[in-house]
């Protein structure tokens, strides 16, 4: 066999395409590099570089066979944009249309997480459900020889490839051994709503909920109350120390469930008063130990005080003018109400503003501060009225 690994990048931070050729000998193996059209099996670890054009292109209908991991994993452009989406819908129809009835798709990430504990092993588990599919030219014998000469986590490893052999054989209860690793993601508006009223609860208490809801409910257009249960929602839950507080109890829960042995976590936080600013304005993180977990759960218990002047954080710049722009949206959303139905577009764009604004500190003001331009024209547009109809004459 001969292989290449064109991008040494991992997978994160950009693609990695491997060029394998087989073969009965060395003289068999003219050229390890696959050209255009010629790819017999495709070995597929992630989506986004499966449905790739450079991947495809590589691949020919009729002759090209594909097991392909369906996971969306966050790629490295997420880093750099914050609107960046997986379009799995349109990459898994890329796929199909080149390789058709030859494309097997697994979710061999949720398979690893959900019977594996970690999510390394996808790869694994793809490659023997690429085996079963009679894609690679290799005895059992020897793939299995070839993972005990390799020497890293060999009985693992063995194992992820058994269940990638067993996924193929048993597709349906493959499908629910992965999804038990998913979070359900509410599919209806109604779902929806009830899902952030939920997180209100548990982010301040039920009265919270119950004045999101009440405001959400009170939007007659279906478009537009999908578009306030959004952005309402940002508002009312801003990120505040109280709230960074209760997530970082849940993490420690989490880390404690998922893992064995005595856990050393360390927190990189920038709280008020003790943090330094960086030269580029914002604030310098600084590490804390395990001692500052205990007070997590204290802090996390005090959110009743947000918004009331006992609130001690409340005070600062920034969770004033997060407080202002709840008053802001509420009342937006009461004026364009009346006007929506003239420009259903421009009111969801106000409406969905607030999703707008990310961060903390300096680059959420910075956000804020073009949200508010952007604001300003919504509502011009909106006020306004629609634009009138031109005749053909003119």
């Amino acid at each position: 066999a001969g292989m290449m690994e064109m991008a040494g990048l991992a997978q994160k931070g950009g693609a990695v395409h491997i060029h394998c050729r087989i073969g009965n000998s060395p003289a068999d193996i003219s050229a390890i590099r696959v050209a255009t059209g010629e790819c017999d099996a495709l070995v597929g670890g992630e989506l986004v570089v499966s449905a790739g054009a450079k991947t495809l292109g590589l691949t020919a209908s009729g002759r090209t066979g594909a097991v392909v991991n369906s996971h969306e994993l966050i790629t490295g452009d997420f880093t750099r944009d914050t609107e960046f989406t997986i379009p799995a819908n349109r990459l898994t129809l890329s796929l199909e249309a080149r390789l058709q009835r030859r494309l097997t798709m697994i979710d061999a990430t949720g398979l690893a997480t959900s019977l594996m504990g970690d999510a390394i092993y996808s790869n694994m588990i793809v490659f023997g459900a690429t085996w079963q599919k009679g894609l690679i030219p290799v005895g059992l014998e020897a793939i299995r020889q070839a993972i005990e000469l390799n020497g890293a986590a060999v009985e693992t490893n063995l194992r992820a490839f058994e269940i990638g052999r067993w996924a193929i054989k048993h597709p349906s209860a493959a499908a629910k051994a992965a999804a038990g690793t998913v979070v359900e993601i509410p599919k209806t508006p109604a779902d929806r709503i009830a899902y952030r009223e939920a997180h209100l609860v548990a982010y301040q208490g039920k009265r919270l909920a119950r004045k999101y809801r009440r405001f959400v409910e009170s939007i007659e257009d279906d478009r537009l109350r999908a578009a306030v249960a959004k952005g309402y929602h940002k508002v009312l839950a801003y990120k505040d120390e109280y709230e960074v507080a209760r997530m970082l109890t849940q993490t420690r829960r989490q880390a404690e469930a998922a893992f064995e042995g005595d856990l050393k976590l360390t927190y990189h936080l920038a709280p008020p008063i003790l943090s330094r600013t960086g030269p580029d304005g914002r604030p310098i993180k600084r590490e804390f130990g395990l001692w500052t977990a205990r007070l997590f759960p204290i802090l996390a218990r005090m959110k009743g005080l947000r918004g009331t002047p006992f609130d001690i954080f409340g005070y600062s710049r920034e969770r004033r003018m997060e407080r202002a722009l709840i008053r802001q949206y509420r009342k937006d959303i009461k004026e364009i109400t009346a006007m929506a139905d003239k420009n259903i577009d421009a009111a969801v764009a106000l409406a969905e503003l607030p999703l707008q604004i990310r961060g903390f500190g300096p680059v959420k003001e910075a956000n804020e501060r073009a949200a508010a331009k952007r604001r300003e024209e919504l509502l011009s547009v909106l006020r306004a009225g629609p634009a009138p109809l031109r005749s053909a004459a003119e």
